[in-house]
């Protein structure tokens, strides 16, 4: 019996060694790669630097600066439409990096359309901070609110004063206020933005190339992607203008 307990300790024991190697194998693998991207980047061989961003991102990896790079290796290869679609991943993680931000402007003057991200609205206008913090650092800031909490809540069990019921009310008010602009952060998140990747696309009424044509979009011309139906999509630019476009010209 003890025999038995000893080799499925030991079991799990190398099990999780072999984890741990493999997974610091691929992470040498993936610097080795970035390594190798930013070498044919600074050698101008930007299409085999893209080639290398795109593959590990296929591969799962969600990483702010890795999107920025392959924003700014499109942008080389005079790819206007994924460049700036890399620049908004990239913001999402990386929500103020000023250089990030500034590429992004640079992209956008440089398209015909001229199209900005669409604004937040009145609420994150209040909370100024949505706009400014990633959604991970709004789940950390949560449970760090959350813990200093109920720490102060324990104490107030302890030490009965007015000042730790003053705490308690003002800590309370922050958490409700930090679990309010995580959820609209969330939300936020879950709108999936577009961009054209086309040099020129119609946007029609309907789903149909034959339809009428309302007006015409260009390469880098950022949009609110709604419904999908078949090799159709339904876009949004503004509250006056709207349509159907084909999938394949769109990036998202």
């Amino acid at each position: 019996m003890k025999i038995k307990k000893l080799y499925i300790i030991l079991t799990i024991l190398f099990s999780i060694l072999i984890s741990t190697n493999q997974v610091e194998a691929q992470k040498k693998n993936i610097s080795s790669q970035i390594l190798l991207a930013n070498k044919f980047y600074h050698e101008k061989n930007y299409t085999a630097a893209a080639t290398i961003f795109e593959e590990l991102i296929s591969q799962g990896e969600t990483n702010g600066y890795l999107y920025y790079n392959l924003g700014n290796t499109y942008m080389r290869l005079g790819n206007k439409g994924n460049a700036i679609r890399n620049y908004l991943r990239a913001q999402l993680l990386l929500p103020r990096n000023e250089n990030l931000d500034a590429n992004l402007r640079y992209a956008i003057n440089q398209t015909q359309d001229q199209i900005s991200p669409p604004p937040g609205g009145l609420i994150t206008g209040i909370l100024f901070w949505v706009d400014l913090i990633s959604l991970f650092e709004h789940f950390e800031l949560l449970i760090l609110c959350n813990f200093i909490f109920w720490c102060i809540c324990i104490a107030s069990l302890y030490y009965r004063k007015s000042l730790w019921r003053s705490l308690k009310k003002i800590s309370i008010t922050i958490l409700l206020v930090i679990f309010f602009s995580t959820g609209i952060k969330y939300h936020l998140s879950k709108k999936t933005l577009g961009v054209i990747t086309d040099q020129k696309v119609a946007v029609k009424s309907d789903r149909n190339t034959q339809n009428i044509t309302l007006f015409e979009l260009h390469e880098g011309a950022i949009i609110s992607v709604g419904q999908e139906d078949g090799k159709w999509v339904y876009i949004t630019v503004s509250s006056d203008k709207s349509g159907w476009i084909p999938i394949e010209s769109i990036s998202f």
